[in-house]
């Protein structure tokens, strides 16, 4: 079962044989919900060195559960069959939470007043 904030791969298949790291977004009683087949979840892919970072990105590391450091996504929400998570990696560090969530209130231009 997996929990939010919780870093995965997800299982590989013909056109990403290796799979692909992603952060939980769902909450953790759509998780544990049986009758819930998918779960929201933000996609990432491992930051190459030379290129910078786009203006709705976040940039993830060891800290957050990932084996190298990752570029999460935060213009996207995905909604993906719990099946698909393959390996659980660990979980978001609480600075990346606030990170994600700032920007994902900046992308979707959330307002809170």
């Amino acid at each position: 079962m997996s929990r939010q904030w919780e870093t995965w791969m997800t299982l590989g298949d013909e056109q990403d044989p290796h799979g692909h790291p992603l952060i939980v977004l769902s909450n953790d009683e759509a998780c544990a919900d049986a009758n819930r087949a998918s779960l929201n979840v933000l996609f990432g892919s491992t930051k190459r060195p030379a290129i910078a970072s786009r203006p709705f990105e976040i940039v993830c590391d060891e800290a957050d559960g990932f084996e190298k450091p990752t570029v999460i996504d935060c213009s996207r929400i995905y909604f993906i069959p719990k099946g698909k998570l393959a390996r659980r990696l660990g979980t978001v560090s609480r600075t990346r939470r606030v990170q994600a969530c700032r920007k994902l209130a900046e992308v979707f231009r959330f307002v809170f007043q």
